[in-house]
């Protein structure tokens, strides 16, 4: 099941209904037999998963709570470790919109109608996970024209939030042609870092739009930037990506693929680090930096 989210996200296919979040302050609350209460027009993949090879077999990894930051209800989202046909399994929970409650399919995922200058997707978090040194959460946002993802943005939150935190997720594009659709997926942890107990809270969704000059019809997107203190090179790469930092403390960092997955991760030391990437394969990438994002192309 480590691999299902991949595989979700490939299998994603368009149905475009709005412009707004559907129940992005998850107010709207409805019974999902055999599995428990769920929001609205949401939905957890492994929840679903297992439930569909032996319905009533495990309860959903999605809790609503009054622990609101708007409103009267957020959505809490919890690791958790199940037994199944005498086999331990630990949930990472894969949070998906706009899942039509009572009628998920795999196969066929919807997504969201958007306007072709989406510019990020903002909300509020807080969260308890375990070994904050070793896990996480994410929060992916993918945009896409007709079947073709054309611009992609990550969160990751490596701490403890005691408090609810407005967070940005800003989009990166890689191709020009005008944005029609989008999905967000919230992950409640990391998956090489298996642990139940991870607590992620999360309210008020929204997408963000800029400003676009009257006729003009292509995505800007957002800029990339990176602190004056880090410098990546060269992008787009063949098989070496070189790093180079002016921090005096070690940094962090993780490569993601557009699927999600972590694909290197390490420490990163004054002044310069060489990272060797050649045993994956060409396509658009993520470089994480603390809460610095930037795009990364890979070539034959």
């Amino acid at each position: 099941m480590k691999y299902l989210s991949i595989v979700l996200f490939t299998l994603l296919a368009i149905s475009a209904q709005s412009q707004e979040i559907p129940n992005g302050d998850f107010e709207n609350w409805v019974q999902n037999p055999p599995f428990g209460e769920e929001p609205v027009d949401w939905s957890e993949a492994y929840t679903r998963a297992y439930n569909s090879l032996a319905p009533g077999i495990v309860d959903s990894a999605i809790i609503k709570t009054g622990d609101a930051y708007l409103g009267n209800f957020a959505m809490e989202i919890r690791s958790k470790t199940i037994e199944i046909f005498r086999q331990k399994d630990t949930i990472v929970p894969l949070v998906l919109m706009n899942v039509k409650n009572g009628d998920f399919d795999l196969i066929d995922i919807p997504k969201i109608a958007i306007d072709n200058n989406l510019e990020s997707l903002s909300g509020f978090i807080k969260q308890d996970i375990v070994n904050a040194d070793s896990n996480h959460t994410s929060i992916f946002i993918y945009v896409y024209s007709g079947d073709s993802i054309i611009g992609a943005g990550v969160k990751v939150f490596n701490k403890d939030i005691i408090n609810y935190t407005k967070f940005n997720v800003p989009i990166l594009y890689y191709d020009t042609p005008p944005a029609d659709s989008v999905n967000i997926l919230i992950q409640g942890g990391n998956l090489d870092y298996k642990v139940p107990g991870n607590v992620m809270l999360i309210d008020g969704l929204k997408f963000n739009y800029e400003s676009t000059t009257p006729g003009d019809s292509t995505t800007t997107g957002l800029k990339e930037v990176l602190s004056s203190e880090i410098r990546v090179y060269p992008n787009p790469f063949k098989n070496q990506l070189n790093i180079k930092i002016e921090f005096t403390e070690p940094k962090e960092f993780k490569i993601y693929s557009l699927a999600g997955e972590t694909v290197r991760k390490g420490k990163l030391v004054a002044p310069m680090n060489k990272i060797d990437l050649t045993d994956l394969p060409p396509n658009i990438y993520f470089l994480t930096i603390e809460n610095q994002s930037i795009r990364l192309i890979k070539t034959e």
